[in-house]
């Protein structure tokens, strides 16, 4: 052990610290990041199979807003906001995941009720989140 304790050089410990230092820089970044979007309202977006049903605006003003969808099929979702924060209360599907998610209040956050195909999505104000960019990259190329 000692021999291979004597091949570490004080060089190599600064890079090894620094390099530590550094893998926290994304974390960082996207931390500042999230702060500062989460100063405008958010929206959330309600869609069926691709198709957007509702859109409400998250924003702290106390208020309740209550949207019950209904499909052919005879499947109900009951979609609540409280403020600038959006759960499903209750669906009629079996494994009840999608109640169980619970609020969600930041960019990129879901809800998903698969067996309803229904999906909740938070995006930023602009209604776009930060793989909708990517996307378009995608598009140019292929």
């Amino acid at each position: 052990m000692r021999k291979y304790l004597k091949m570490i050089r004080r060089g190599d410990l600064l890079i090894i610290l620094f390099l530590m230092a550094a893998s926290f820089l994304p974390l960082g970044v996207f931390s500042y990041h999230q702060a500062n979007a989460e100063s405008a309202d958010n929206i959330a977006v309600i869609s069926v199979d691709g198709n957007v049903v509702k859109e409400f605006v998250l924003k702290d003003d106390g208020k309740t807003e209550t949207y019950v969808f209904h499909d052919d099929h005879g499947h109900e979702n009951v979609i609540v906001r409280e403020g600038d924060q959006i759960r499903m209360t209750s669906a009629d599907c079996d494994d009840q995941l999608c109640v169980r998610m619970g609020a969600k209040d930041g960019i990129g956050e879901t809800i998903m009720c698969l067996p309803n195909r229904v999906l909740v999505e938070v995006r930023g104000s602009q209604g776009t989140t930060p793989d909708d960019e990517d996307e378009e990259a995608l598009d140019i190329i292929s």
